[in-house]
Parts: structure tokens; C-alpha cells; sequence
């Protein structure tokens, strides 16, 4: 029987457990194969280590089949947390709609319910419809929130989380629900917490790298690096509606002018045309390919900075299909570099309206317990 190693030895097999645990808590479920790669552990260690930590019960393994390409697949063993070793909770307080999804450490989401709200509604009053949704969801599902790991929240408007400055706004929501749960509460803008859902669950799961644009009746976007999501000095890393596509342009609040979401938000464009997700409608496809050229030329603009492996588009505007996407891919294959061209995908977002309350969850489960020890 062996015994338990000490000192610097035990420092180094907690630091690779970790690892392990942080690949299979930010990517979901995995094969021992992907785990080797997303840790960069030998597959003697990774192998000691998984015997370890599925002996503790904090792994369970269970078997898939994959396709072989001939018709017939292999057994193959996929490694996961555990899902009874605790849960997360998303919200997303939209400017219509309050969403509020609970996910096991597996993630598995495991009850998820929405509720409309005015856009003019009150901030406690948001609250307050959530922490009702949560409790109907949770009596509803017979769910016990005492193995509660932390709560993730989307907001509307700018959030800095990453140098703790903060708005009246995001501190009643951290001090409200910290207060109520007792557990790390991250607050991040929506649109950005859909990108990081979209990444661990959507359209950009399974690849390092995923730049996200939604086209709603506003314009936001995120970027998603490692599987992480990517704030940037100030918290405003992917703000791709506000860069500029004509320096004489209207003025825009943030201060720039000609900003993209000047041009293709549904707001924008709902005034120039009622039926604009009609597609039928000869002014709706005419402004539809305007838009498309000039979110695909941003889109260029910005894959030639970061050249990510995916871009993902989302918001109702995308549900116009070939009509906003056909211009869109045009503008983008001319402006883009042809090893970026080569390389990126564009595709439309997998998630429903639920996208930012799991990217709440993905935000927690993607933190360190040490980040989330941090005040």
C-alpha cells in the first residue's frame, strides 16, 4: 500500500490535479486523450492522477460511442466531474427577459425557466423576479442549493470586473445575491457571458479560440481565448458595436462616432424599415445587405487582429439567414488575411435565449478557486 507523497512532491500532484480538474470544470466531459492535450501532463501522470481523483469520487467516467468512419463505432471513455459535487447558478437580466438556469459541475443543466420583464423595470424589482424564478425552479425540481458552488449574472450595459471598479448597478447585484446565497457571486455584461456559453456549449465548443457578434437591438460581442473569457484592460475586450465604420457618422453615446451599431441594430433599422426580419420585404433586403457588408468588414477587421479559430453570430438580426449572411462572408473572405481566411470559421450561434444565463455558469465553473477567494 503506498503512502501519500509530502512536501514539494504533494505540492506538484495537487498542482496536477487541479489542472485536471480545471480542464474537465471549463470544457465539460472529455476522453483521457483530450485531457492529456488541454493539460499538457504525460499519460503516466494524467493516468495516476485520474485513478486518484475517480477514487475520491470528484470524477466519474462513462463510456460513448465514436465513430470510426466505418460505420461502426468504438467504445470510448469519457471522464467528467462529479455531478452531485455541486451546482451553479446562471441569471441573465435582460432588458425584456429575466432568465435563470441551474447546472451541475458536469455541465448539465438541470432546470431553466424565463420570465418577461419591462424594459423600464426597476433593478430591485429585476432582482426580485429572479430570486422568484429561482425558487420556483428549485421547489418545482425538488433542487437543494446547499452544494451551491457560485452564482454567474449577465447584465445589460458595460461591467469591469477584471479591476473591480463597478456601478451602483452591478454592486445591488453582487451585495443582493451574495447576501442570499452566501457564495462568489461574477457579474459580467450578457453579451459577453453568451460568448463564453457559446463557446463551452455552442457553436465554438471544442476550440481554443472564439470571437462572438450579437445583432440585436443593440451590438455587443465577446472573445473567448483558451476557453476563458478575455476582458481586457478595462473590461471591454470584443466591443465590436462600437467600432467605427464612418468617421463622419452620427454620434454614438459612447462617444465615437459612426460606430457600427449605428448602422445594423435592430433599432437602427426598424426605422428605416417595420418588417426588417421579413426577408421578403425588397427594402428589408436591401438594408440587410448593407448590414451584412458591414458587420463582415468589421468581422475581417477584427479576425485579422486575433484570427480566431470560429466567429459565431447571434441576435434575432441573424435569424434573417442567407439574406444578412451571404454579403456578411463576402465582405469578410475580401478584407480578411489569407492565412485568417484559411482558418476561420463563421457560423451562426447554437444557443437559444438561455445563452447568457449559461454563460453565468460557465463563468463560474471556468474560475479557480483561488479567483474566486479574491474579494
Amino acid at each position: 500500500m503506498g503512502t501519500e507523497p509530502s512536501g514539494p512532491l504533494r505540492l506538484l500532484r495537487e498542482t496536477h490535479e487541479e489542472r485536471v480538474l480545471t480542464a474537465l470544470r471549463t470544457r465539460g466531459a472529455l476522453t483521457r486523450a483530450q485531457l492529456v492535450e488541454h493539460t499538457n501532463l504525460s499519460r503516466a501522470t494524467l493516468s495516476s492522477i485520474v485513478q486518484t481523483l475517480l477514487g475520491r469520487q470528484a470524477l466519474t467516467e462513462t463510456g460513448e460511442e465514436a465513430s470510426t468512419g466505418r460505420g461502426r463505432g468504438r467504445p470510448v471513455s469519457l471522464l467528467t466531474l462529479n455531478p452531485a459535487g455541486g451546482l451553479a447558478l446562471g441569471l441573465d437580466l435582460g432588458h425584456r427577459r429575466i432568465q435563470v438556469t441551474i447546472a451541475n459541475v458536469a455541465h448539465e443543466a438541470v432546470a431553466s425557466g424565463e420570465v418577461a420583464c419591462a424594459e423600464r423595470t426597476p433593478w430591485p424589482r429585476r432582482l426580485r423576479l429572479a430570486l422568484d424564478l429561482v425558487d420556483d425552479l428549485t421547489t418545482r425540481y425538488e433542487i437543494s442549493l446547499t452544494a451551491l458552488a457560485g452564482v454567474g449574472v449577465g447584465i445589460v450595459g458595460p461591467v469591469d470586473e477584471a479591476t473591480g471598479a463597478s456601478n451602483d448597478r452591478v454592486a445591488l447585484v453582487r451585495d443582493t445575491l451574495r447576501a442570499r446565497f452566501g457564495v462568489p457571486v461574477f457579474v459580467d455584461n450578457n453579451t459577453r457571458l453568451a460568448a463564453l456559453a457559446e463557446a463551452v456549449w455552442g457553436a465554438g465548443a471544442g476550440v481554443s479560440s472564439a470571437l462572438y457578434l450579437r445583432l440585436s437591438y443593440g451590438v455587443g460581442g465577446g472573445l473567448v481565448l483558451g476557453g476563458r473569457l478575455f476582458a481586457g484592460a478595462g473590461g471591454a475586450a470584443g466591443e465590436l458595436g462600437h467600432i467605427s465604420v464612418d468617421r463622419d457618422g452620427p454620434a454614438c453615446p459612447c462617444g465615437g462616432r459612426g460606430c457600427l451599431e449605428r448602422y445594423v441594430s435592430l433599432t437602427t433599422l426598424q426605422e428605416q424599415c417595420a418588417d426588417i426580419l421579413d426577408a421578403r420585404d425588397a427594402t428589408a433586403r436591401d438594408l440587410l445587405v448593407d448590414a451584412g457588408t458591414r458587420v463582415g468588414e468589421v468581422l475581417a477587421a477584427a479576425c485579422n487582429t486575433v484570427n480566431p479559430e470560429v466567429v459565431v453570430i447571434g441576435g434575432e438580426l441573424a435569424e434573417t439567414g442567407d439574406h444578412l449572411f451571404d454579403p456578411l462572408r463576402a465582405a469578410f473572405h475580401r478584407y480578411t488575411h489569407s492565412q485568417v481566411r484559411r482558418t476561420a470559421r463563421l457560423t451562426r450561434a447554437a444557443l437559444g435565449h438561455d445563452a447568457a444565463a449559461r454563460g453565468g455558469i460557465a463563468l463560474v465553473l471556468t474560475t479557480t478557486p483561488q479567483e474566486a477567494s479574491r474579494p
